[in-house]
């Protein structure tokens, strides 16, 4: 990855949505250019996916979690259920196997707390493969963001 490199994944993750034309501009090269430098970074792996970004607020989302899970059984086939069950619930954006005291780390979002507590109830707790959770509620948003820190440029 070259300094040209890091600048379009920069500018790329601010905004994806600008035109290769604008991104030319900025960092000057040809669209061309730019062009086949984003489909290079894409196939290198550097870029995932293009995606928006949506407002939880607009949508109605009210409530943001962190759940700290420690599971009941290890055994294969209860964290293989586990995983099914989380993956297929909307509300966690985020589950992070983690070391300590804690399984599991899942990051949830729900309309209101009265969602978010039939969530954790019915979805979460009472399937007997979670011992225990710690659930922190966000209060306010310090800082937010999705850009990625960036390697140094080799050039």
């Amino acid at each position: 990855m070259d300094k040209l490199d890091r600048q379009l994944l920069a500018l790329l993750q601010t905004d994806a949505s600008r035109a290769h034309a604008d991104l030319a501009k900025l960092v000057n090269l040809s669209p061309s250019q730019v062009s086949r430098r984003v489909a290079r970074l894409e196939a290198d792996g550097y870029i995932r996916a293009t995606v928006a970004l949506l407002s939880e607020a607009a949508l109605g989302l009210q409530v943001e979690a962190y759940v700290a899970v420690a599971m009941a059984s290890y055994a294969p086939d209860v964290v293989r259920g586990f995983h099914a069950r989380i993956s297929a619930l909307e509300e966690v954006l985020d589950c992070r196997a983690t070391t300590g005291d804690s399984d599991y780390l899942l990051r949830i979002v729900a309309r209101d707390l009265a969602s978010y507590s039939r969530l954790m109830n019915e979805q979460l707790l009472g399937h007997g493969d979670v011992a225990s959770v710690r659930s922190s509620v966000v209060l306010d948003r310090i800082k937010h963001t999705t850009s990625l820190p960036l390697p140094p440029t080799s050039a």
